[in-house]
């Protein structure tokens, strides 16, 4: 029983050490190195140039200072973007930092690498004055999943001092611990915010006057004033009191005076909202009027149902 009993605490410590140190232990690095001119190309460039009618091709071509003696030589002469594409078999799946050993030369152009078709790193000019290898080129950042993808190199140009358009690959190189981080970052909220009063505001204009009265000559006389409406209110209105009769002193016309507002309601807030008052006044043919000034004072008020 008691031996029992060991077994299972010795085999506890051990499960719980073994989970520890697999949530504590960094992702394994990969890393693979591909040598282009191994892999068989999938396509050749099959243009033809205008005038010398020479057709590009894919080599293996020797050369002491790349790794294996060798490197792919793209054998292209004409510039018309030309492409050599090749398999490109991922062992793992990672994100890797991609690098690139290229030849370079004399006769080298400019050449843009891709995989699966997507740009990785700028172009690179392949011109030298003395032929040899470039040192190894940084392509940047690239997830790939485990299988078979395309590996591709475009001459898109030459340098003006270049004799051809020839690109050479020697070395690709997928290192996982090459890979650009994310850079840290923390992150916090806050809220920001302000609150807004409850406000009815009316400013009404200048005092509207009328043109002067003609007795005897029936007609009706208009005059206007402006107003200005601020309402933080779910809804507002604008209303006037009873418009009523114009008095001079003891004289009152005949016929009552009219307001109109425009407009004279709003459905939610406004700001600065211009409002037109007009004030009609009919005179009549027989209507005594009496010299002086004829007034009345008028009250207009905001109000709302939804504060």
């Amino acid at each position: 029983m008691k031996l029992a009993l060991l077994l299972a605490a010795v085999i506890a410590v051990v499960l719980a050490f073994g989970t520890a140190r697999a949530v504590e232990d960094p992702p394994e690095p990969h890393l693979q190195l591909v040598e282009v001119e191994q892999m068989t190309p999938y396509l050749e460039s099959s243009l033809l140039a205008a005038t010398s009618q020479t057709q590009s091709r894919i080599v293996r071509q020797s050369g002491g200072t790349f790794s294996s003696q060798a490197y792919a030589l793209f054998d292209n002469h004409n510039g018309d973007g030309s492409r050599a594409t090749f398999p490109l078999e991922v062992d793992e799946a990672d994100t890797y930092g991609i690098s690139a050993v290229f030849a370079r030369g004399p006769g080298y152009g400019i050449v843009q690498v891709a995989i699966d078709g997507r740009p990785v790193g700028a172009p690179f000019d392949g011109y030298a004055a003395a032929a040899g290898q470039a040192p190894a080129v940084a392509l940047g950042t690239v997830a790939l999943a485990e299988g078979k993808h395309m590996l591709s190199m475009t001459v898109t140009g030459r340098n003006a001092a270049a004799t051809d358009w020839l690109a050479g690959l020697d070395l690709l190189v997928l290192d996982s611990e090459a890979a650009a981080q994310p850079t840290p970052t923390a992150v916090a909220t806050t809220e920001v915010g302000g609150t807004v009063p409850p406000t009815l505001s009316l400013t009404l204009g200048a005092p509207a006057r009328f043109e002067n009265f003609q007795p005897g000559v029936e007609r009706e006389y208009t005059a206007s004033t402006t107003a200005n409406v601020i309402s933080s209110a779910g809804d507002a209105a604008l209303t006037t009191s009873e418009p009523g009769h114009l008095q001079n002193g003891s004289f009152t016309l005949p016929q009552s005076l009219r307001v109109r507002v425009e407009p004279a309601s709003w459905s939610g807030p406004v700001s600065n909202a211009r409002v037109t008052l007009t004030f009609m006044q009919k005179i009549g043919e027989t209507d005594a009027l009496r010299t002086g000034a004829y007034t009345k004072t008028l009250t207009f008020t905001l109000s709302t149902t939804r504060p």
